[in-house]
C-alpha cells in the first residue's frame, strides 16, 4: 500500500510535468532544447515506473503461501480488497499509459522534424553538386 502511494505520487508529478510541457508546446508551437530533454526524461521515468510497478514489486502477484493454502489466499484477496490494491494499481497504470501515448506522439513529431531537416540538407547537397558539375562542364567547353 505504501509502495502504491509512492508510485501514485510519482505518477501524478510526471503527469503534472507533462501537462506543463504540453502547455508550453501549445503556446509556442515548438520544442526548446530543454523541453526535448524534459520529454526524454519523462519517457525514461515512465518506463522505469512501469517496470518497477509491474515487475519489481509484483502488486498483483500472489505469494507462494497464498497459492499453497486456501485460507491464506482468502486473506490475500481480503487485504487486496481492503486496501483497494487493484483499483489503485489500475489508476496508476491508466496514468502511465496516458503519459506513454502522449509521449509517443511528441516523439513522432520530433522524429518527423528531424527527418524533414535531413531531407532539406540532402536536397541542398544535391543542388550544390549539380552547380559544381555545371561549373566543371562549363569550364570544359
Amino acid at each position: 500500500s505504501v509502495a502504491l502511494d509512492h508510485y501514485a505520487a510519482k505518477t501524478d508529478a510526471m503527469l503534472e510535468a507533462f501537462t506543463r510541457l504540453n502547455s508550453s508546446v501549445e503556446r509556442t508551437g515548438v520544442f526548446s532544447a530543454l523541453e526535448k530533454r524534459s520529454l526524454f526524461r519523462l519517457v525514461a521515468l515512465n518506463n522505469t515506473l512501469f517496470t518497477d510497478v509491474i515487475a519489481k514489486i509484483g502488486i498483483l502477484e500472489r505469494s507462494n503461501t497464498a497459492w499453497k493454502y486456501l485460507q491464506y489466499a482468502d486473506v490475500w484477496e481480503g487485504l487486496q480488497d481492503e486496501f483497494e490494491i487493484r483499483d489503485r494499481f489500475w489508476k496508476i497504470e491508466f496514468k502511465l499509459n496516458l503519459i506513454q501515448q502522449n509521449s509517443k506522439f511528441f516523439l513522432e513529431v520530433l522524429a518527423t522534424d528531424k527527418s524533414n531537416t535531413l531531407e532539406w540538407i540532402i536536397i541542398a547537397l544535391i543542388s550544390i553538386e549539380i552547380v559544381v558539375m555545371g561549373v566543371e562542364i562549363a569550364r570544359g567547353i
